[in-house]
């Protein structure tokens, strides 16, 4: 195993000790269904890798501290489901019935897609809401997905689609979130 895998795993594992603690202080709003898609899916995505002999152990981190992560937030009791979490568990559930008819490759790239697919929500809140976005988290989680990308054996599926379908998703909560340092609290975007 490569050390920048080794070294991405414990960065990602690191980074929900500030995550959690700021959700149940109540400074960071995460959203609840984009968590607990994320652990099931993240499971879905360590099998897959596992039977391919790929790069698992950054999945592996992410399914662990994804579980945590809802908790946290089911005890904060600042958990909302409204239609638009139910239309991307259906979105979401799609995907899961194309990847039990794939192979392990397919259900790879169909697992990383409903894992881009279940963060929308957070999207969607990062953008309304960007001063509760815990930023340096999702930076934090980018570079993890960085350091997996470069410390993957060759440009395989099974090797680096997962964390840059990831890197890509923590980019795009980051940018939502800087926007935070121009729009006043309460300047809330039109939806």
């Amino acid at each position: 195993m490569s050390p920048l895998i080794i070294a991405s795993t414990v960065l990602a594992l690191g980074l929900y000790i500030p995550l959690c603690i700021q959700i149940v202080r109540g400074t960071a709003k995460q959203n609840l269904t984009t968590w607990l898609l994320w652990a099931t899916l993240d499971l879905i995505v360590v099998a897959t890798l596992i039977v391919q002999h790929g790069n698992f152990l950054l999945p592996i981190a992410y399914t662990l501290g994804s579980g945590i992560t809802a908790l946290c937030i089911m005890r904060s009791k600042n958990a909302t489901w409204t239609w638009f979490e139910s239309f991307v568990t259906f979105l979401v559930v799609v995907c899961l019935v194309i990847w039990t008819f794939s192979d392990a490759k397919s259900a790879t790239v169909v697992s990383s897609i409903a894992l881009v697919i279940a963060g929308i929500p957070q999207l969607v809140e990062s953008y309304i809401e960007p001063w509760n976005t815990p930023i340096f988290i999702y930076v934090g989680y980018f570079t993890a997905n960085g350091l997996s990308i470069l410390g993957a054996k060759n440009w395989s599926v099974e090797e680096r689609f997962y964390p840059v379908c990831a890197a890509i998703f923590c980019l795009a909560v980051s940018t939502l979130a800087l926007r935070k340092f121009w729009l006043k609290r309460g300047d809330v975007p039109v939806t």
